[in-house]
């Protein structure tokens, strides 16, 4: 974070204190300085991206809240820095976002631009595309060497053993590689699959209803829940059960 900023005063003094603060504050710069409110009015342009505009309030010629009309629009964050305690209900209508009062020390003018620093770094992460999600995948061998099928996860509604080899019925196809229900068993463990007999094991989100020892997936399809595998099955089922607390 490099923010650039304007300081407006028509004391060169206050001009000096604050310019030695922004030099220790880490992640601000100065871009220009002005003693005539008149200058910096005609020569603060929009493209000059200013980020922090310090200025007095009471200055000749036009005051810091009448400057502040014309050229907020001009910087992204105002600070006004006046010795009237006076002026602030006005600094807020002309949308500052800091009111310092002189004398400024260091730990004063820190404490108050620390603020500004945490909402533009929280602005700046807000606004940073966002890294796109990886959908979890698996890659299988197809038919001949260098032939692979890529298959969503999420895709999956259930997978068959046939033989010695598998078959991954998706939503919208079915695939056959050479494979174990063992190892692919292993390679979704991680995953929201559940074995529910020798034969197959089933995604959870497919699951669109259970009847006895049937189970109904989403594709309208059915699948018998083996002997050995009920407890298991079932346990899953009683966790994520809707329950009422109400008494029966």
């Amino acid at each position: 974070m490099n923010l650039k900023c304007v300081v407006i005063d028509d004391e060169q003094h206050a001009i000096e204190v604050l310019t030695d603060h922004i030099a220790e504050m880490p992640g601000l710069t100065i871009f220009k300085t002005f003693t005539s409110p008149v200058q910096a009015l005609t020569e603060i342009k929009i493209d000059d991206e200013i980020d922090l505009l310090f200025m007095d309030i009471d200055m000749p010629g036009i005051n810091g809240l009448e400057l502040a009309k014309n050229i907020r629009e001009k910087a992204k964050y105002l600070i006004f820095t006046t010795a009237h305690p006076d002026y602030a209900l006005q600094a807020f209508d002309v949308q500052s976002d800091q009111y310092l009062l002189k004398p400024i020390s260091f730990a004063k003018f820190a404490l108050g631009i620390d603020r500004i620093l945490k909402k533009e770094a929280l602005n700046n992460k807000a606004s940073a595309p966002k890294e796109p999600e990886q959908v979890a995948a698996l890659y299988i061998k197809g038919d001949h060497k260098y032939a692979f099928s890529n298959i969503a996860i999420d895709e999956i509604l259930y997978i068959k053993a046939l033989q010695n080899y598998i078959q991954i019925i998706t939503k919208n196809e079915t695939h056959t590689t050479y494979l174990t229900l063992k190892e692919i068993e292993k390679a979704l463990e991680t995953h929201a699959f559940i074995r529910v007999n020798k034969s197959n094991i089933v995604a959870k989100s497919a699951i669109k209803k259970v009847d006895g020892n049937i189970i109904r997936l989403v594709n309208n399809e059915m699948i018998q829940i083996g002997e050995g595998y009920k407890d298991a099955f079932f346990a899953y089922v009683q966790s994520s059960l809707l329950k009422s607390n109400r008494n029966q």
